[in-house]
């Protein structure tokens, strides 16, 4: 990510600690949000599913998005940090990308402020009915494949109608070799020693690709694997009918 665009985003954090800013910007630093850009087909809104501190939304907002972004986080804490967030918003103001995006296009009036829930997003209240683009940005393998699938099941039943509607799942690799080793260790120390992300029951719960593409089809999905080349090893897996 541009060095820019990151400092624009950690700055609508002016009271997030200074331990949660460093993990923020390893965040934007490590996953790779402009691949996503491309796979955001659905229309209308967005729910980031273990939002976290709700950085894909200000991503979003610097880029010109006009999706409506709802997040969801099991972890309070985070989502704390995520509605603080909209008080630096609200006092600066909609920012956008000067230097990628043709200001000529883009009407601010119709860029909505980001809303953020805590708890399970199966449970929220106030969510809208039905999502263009429901996405699990590393979350989906902090669960044991049963929850995987219900929650991918949830996801699919709240899915908007259309083929361009979509399911992103951001994921790790199945672990495999050092740079596997060095993955599961590195959520290791986040979850269980620091205590800064909140698991739900597996450190690296991956399946194989091939089992939740056969998981798609059953449901009429299509399942579709782009490999993201990232540090740690990982892909994004992208449902859609």
């Amino acid at each position: 990510m541009d060095p820019a665009l990151a400092d624009r985003i950690v700055a609508r954090y002016p009271r997030a600690s200074a331990f949660q800013r460093w993990h923020l910007r390893g965040r934007l630093h490590l996953c790779p949000y402009d691949k996503l850009l491309k796979h955001l087909t659905g229309p209308g809104n967005l729910l980031d599913v273990g939002c976290g501190f709700g950085h894909l939304a200000w991503f979003l907002n610097e880029t010109g998005s006009r999706l409506k972004y709802y997040g969801t986080d099991i972890d309070e804490r985070k989502i704390a940090v995520a509605r603080a967030s909209l008080h630096a918003a609200h006092a600066n103001g909609p920012t956008i990308d000067r230097q990628s995006i043709d200001q000529a296009s883009i009407d601010l009036s119709v860029i909505e402020q980001p809303a953020f829930f805590p708890g399970d997003a199966r449970d929220a209240a106030g969510l809208p009915e039905r999502f263009g683009n429901i996405l699990f940005l590393d979350v989906i393998y902090l669960m044991p494949w049963e929850l995987q699938t219900r929650m991918l099941a949830w996801a699919m039943d709240r899915l908007a109608s259309g083929p361009d509607s979509v399911i992103l799942v951001k994921t790790l690799d199945e672990a495999r070799g050092f740079s596997g080793f060095r993955a599961v260790a590195e959520e290791w120390v986040m979850v269980r020693v620091l205590k800064r992300t909140r698991d739900s029951g597996a450190l690296n719960g991956m399946r194989p690709f091939p089992e939740y593409a056969a998981f798609a089809r059953e449901r009429g999905f299509r399942c579709v694997i782009d490999p993201l080349g990232t540090f740690n090893p990982s892909s994004i897996l992208r449902f859609s009918r």
